[in-house]
């Protein structure tokens, strides 16, 4: 397969500045062979991203009932990202306006919510994007809701009892 072609405006202002720039300065000689470049370097930018996050299995499936339904977007968040802010407000409305016979998500998963959301806050927008993106790209796969399942999307989560037993030494 010779790979598929794709046709671009660069409307947005100074991006085809930055992209002849470092056309320049990275000596491909073509606007189109750097835009395929920064592509790939984007992509392997949210996998070595994505191969640094840290959680378990009970902390991914946390995540990703609270991301359930939610769609990924261009934006990058600021000091804290759209993972933390869709779990800080999933959490405190869960706790503030429980329905009856509804626990928190920290119950129902049995993580400690405050140490999750105080390492979401802690990842860079990059890594934001990246857990963002695997927690759709889980969802869209229906991956199963297992260690082998997140590793599918590319997350390598860590058996929840392993951790919990390291933490009793």
């Amino acid at each position: 397969m010779a790979g598929e072609r794709i046709t671009t405006r660069l409307t947005e202002p100074g991006l085809a500045e930055w992209l002849n720039d470092r056309t320049d300065r990275m000596m491909t000689g073509s606007l189109d062979i750097q835009a395929r470049i920064e592509l790939s370097m984007w992509r392997g930018a949210l996998a070595g991203e994505l191969r640094r996050i840290r959680l378990t299995l009970d902390q991914a499936n946390c995540l990703a009932d609270v991301m359930n339904g939610t769609i990924m977007d261009a934006a990058l968040a600021g000091s804290a990202g759209m993972v933390f802010y869709n779990a800080a407000d999933a959490f405190q409305l869960a706790r503030e306006t429980p329905f009856p016979g509804e626990s928190s998500y920290g119950e129902k998963w049995g993580i400690d919510e405050k140490e999750l959301l105080e390492y979401l806050q802690r990842l860079g927008p990059t890594a934001d994007h990246a857990l963002h993106d695997a927690i759709t790209r889980w969802w869209h796969t229906h991956a199963d809701a297992t260690v082998e399942g997140w590793a599918t999307v590319g997350l390598a989560v860590a058996p929840s009892a392993t951790l919990d037993s390291e933490d009793d030494t």
